[in-house]
This record gives structure tokens, C-alpha cells and sequence, in this order.
């Protein structure tokens, strides 16, 4: 498990599928996201079971410590060992938990397990050029826009430039206590 003060990532679980198929189902949260929608349960389901046991990404759901309700999910996908790199992604489902801080604790998560228990050399990120939000939370924990690709992706009737963003080892080292 990996934790901070208010909150702790797990592997998902079974368990919490009907979470994951409530919040990208959900048009406030998936506003931002670019999935295909609707998901259902039965999907996700094949989904994880046909992801939980690949070695090049780990999949958490977000839960808060005081009371184990999910909140989120998050994780890294693509864990490229000969490269020392990974993306990364994250989000928070329950809309109440919005605007509280927890999108930069579980930035923080990830990024201490990636570099400190994976020992990677880069985090990167694909942003959604209109989700600010996100990438102040990025640059808050100090990614760098590498660049901008032009409508790379088709999502919400329309196509979508996605920033590029990353962080080196070094840089986390430097602005972190370890």
C-alpha cells in the first residue's frame, strides 16, 4: 500500500469496479478524460482481469484514510525498465473531494513510488491542453511541458491537443525531501 497522510493507493481490486464504471460514466468527471463512453461493468471487469497481472503498469484506486472510501484511481502505464520511464495518470471520481488537494497528494504518491521503489528516470503525463487544472497540479509537482500535440486525440465529438509533460528523477530528488 502506498500512503500519505490523508490518503492510500491500492491495487484495484474486483471489488472496486463498480467505482471506476460510476466516475468515467460520470459527464463531470469525464469531461476532462478521454475514454470511450459509456463503460460498463462487464467491461471493466474483463478490462482489469486482463491488466492486473501485466508487469508494465500498476493500476491503484485512491481511498481517504479516515473513513477507506475510494475516491480515485491512478497509476503508471507503459513501465518501460530499459528506458526508466512511465506514464502516469489520475484522477478523483467523487466530485465532493474536488478542489480539497488530494489530485497533488496522489501526484506526490506516484511519483515517490516511481522513482523511489521503481527506480525510473522520468514520469510523464498526457494533459488535456483545456484541463488546467491538471496541469497546474503537474507543474505544482514539477513537470515540465515538454510540447503539444496537435489534435491527437478524438474525444467529445472533437479533436484534442494533449500536452506533454514530464519530471526526471533529479528534478524530483532536488525540490523533495526525501
Amino acid at each position: 500500500m502506498l500512503k500519505s497522510d490523508r490518503l492510500y493507493l491500492r491495487l484495484m481490486e474486483e471489488k472496486d469496479v463498480p467505482y471506476k464504471v460510476k466516475w468515467i460514466n460520470d459527464p463531470d468527471v469525464n469531461a476532462t478524460l478521454n475514454f470511450d463512453y459509456p463503460i460498463s461493468e462487464v467491461g471493466t471487469r474483463h478490462w482489469l482481469n486482463s491488466v492486473a497481472t501485466n508487469s508494465n503498469r500498476k493500476d491503484f484506486i485512491v481511498c481517504l484514510i479516515e473513513d477507506d472510501r475510494p475516491i480515485g484511481y491512478g497509476g503508471l502505464l507503459d513501465i518501460d525498465i530499459k528506458n526508466s520511464k512511465a506514464e502516469s495518470y489520475m484522477g478523483i471520481g467523487e466530485t465532493d473531494c474536488w478542489g480539497k488537494g488530494y489530485a497533488r497528494e496522489i501526484r506526490a504518491i506516484i511519483l515517490r513510488y516511481a522513482f523511489m521503489q521503481l527506480g525510473l528516470n522520468k514520469v510523464y503525463s498526457y494533459v488535456w491542453e483545456e484541463n488546467k487544472k491538471m496541469i497546474k497540479v503537474n507543474e505544482s509537482a514539477g513537470f515540465k511541458i515538454e510540447g503539444v500535440l496537435r489534435e491527437d486525440v478524438y474525444s467529445h465529438g472533437e479533436y484534442r491537443n494533449r500536452v506533454v509533460m514530464s519530471i526526471l528523477k533529479k528534478e524530483y530528488i532536488r525540490d523533495n525531501t526525501i
